[in-house]
């Protein structure tokens, strides 16, 4: 066990104490004055148990500073685009949020975490726009901040992850999701048609791709002879822009059949390429890609998602998002009678629980045709 002493300096008890044979000097707050000295003592003895069972606990380290140095470390050491997340999240939110608090790594609580979920959650946003961050989206703030404080106690600087005891508030009650019907989806091909979005909605539509598998769609993944289309190469952008032979899940790997629609607009792109090729020459990129622009450069990932949305805008349709494409697909083929399962395996989803989460409510409705087809058939 520790042993100390008391010190007056500057009309305060020091709690005065040797650690690794150094001497270590800790302010009691008591002022030296007549009646203190066993509060003194008492709260030397605290301190003593305090730098005992974390002897780190006094340490000047800034939990930003830590934060900076631990980001540096998963440099190289990570998948780039999960680097890329962390940064964002550490250098944009985490940071900004903790720097005014001028917190020790040691002084960090789960109440500190806790509170910094809370104002996520209402005030989060980074475009200007009043309102905050999903739940997901803290979540993932969560994992940052866990690794954070957990490379923090491998290296024996505090005992417990904070994160461990910190409750992520729950979310508003969430809101159905948008989507297109058939018929809308066709308007909107109508209006887009004959430029290089049309093509993307439409197979966005039919296969219910995320916006990164559509971009990242090769040539080579297309085989004509066997009639598939195979899902496994993405383009993200996350600061920067990377292509990576790897979808969002295991899952997410999967294979199309080549539908004849499909088919004969991809023939046509195609043909489109070799026109470009032809024109640009020398200056034309190769880059393998089956959506790509004059110059046959893949677009960014961003491209279809802010041109859907000007057009949109432009002639007064319901607004959704590019995500909300792979809805469509999936409230069309509920209508087609397609089953939770057949719809999972459809879109990609790692686990069949994920899809019944997002699609309940157009289940329900699928439900209430079935019952009502039903309805009638026998007599009460």
């Amino acid at each position: 066990m520790l042993k100390g002493s008391l010190q007056e300096k500057n009309g305060i008890y020091q709690a005065v104490f040797y650690y690794n044979g150094k001497q270590k000097w800790k302010s009691t707050g008591i002022k030296v004055q007549r009646g203190n000295k066993r509060k003194a003592q008492q709260r030397l003895k605290e301190i003593l148990l305090e730098y005992e069972s974390n002897p780190h606990m006094y340490d000047k380290i800034s939990f930003v500073d830590y934060s900076r140095k631990w980001l540096e470390k998963e440099e190289g050491a990570i998948d780039i685009i999960t680097f890329e997340s962390y940064k964002q999240h550490v250098e944009k939110h985490i940071i900004p949020y903790f720097e005014p608090l001028d917190l020790r790594l040691q002084q960090v609580t789960f109440e500190h975490i806790e509170k910094y979920y809370s104002y996520k959650l209402h005030n989060g946003r980074l475009d200007g726009k009043k309102g905050g961050l999903s739940r997901d989206s803290i979540k993932r703030h969560g994992v940052v901040l866990s690794l954070i404080f957990k490379d923090a106690v491998k290296r024996e600087l505090i005992k417990q992850n904070p994160c461990e005891f910190a409750k992520i508030p729950k979310a508003q009650k969430s809101k159905n999701i948008n989507y297109y019907t058939k018929e809308q989806c066709q308007t909107l091909l109508d209006i887009i048609k004959g430029e290089p979005l049309h093509d993307m909605v439409y197979i966005t539509f039919l296969y219910g791709l995320r916006r990164s598998e559509l971009v990242g769609l090769r040539w080579r993944d297309i085989n004509f002879s066997a009639g598939t289309v195979t899902i496994c190469h993405t383009i993200v952008a996350n600061g920067i822009v990377v292509e990576k032979d790897k979808t969002k899940s295991q899952a997410s790997n999967r294979v199309y059949p080549l539908l004849d629609d499909v088919r004969e607009m991809l023939l046509n792109i195609k043909e489109k390429q070799k026109a470009d090729k032809k024109l640009y020459g020398k200056k034309y990129i190769n880059s393998g890609y089956v959506f790509t622009n004059e110059e046959g450069k893949p677009y960014y990932p961003d491209y279809p998602s802010k041109r859907l949305i000007k057009i949109i805008k432009r002639n007064n349709l319901p607004r959704i998002t590019w995500h909300d494409l792979r809805h469509s697909c999936a409230s069309a083929l509920l209508n087609e009678n397609w089953s939770m399962k057949d719809i999972s395996d459809w879109l990609g989803h790692a686990d069949i629980s994920t899809t019944m989460n997002i699609y309940a409510h157009l289940d329900m409705t699928h439900k209430r045709k079935m019952g009502n087809s039903l309805n009638g058939l026998l007599k009460a």
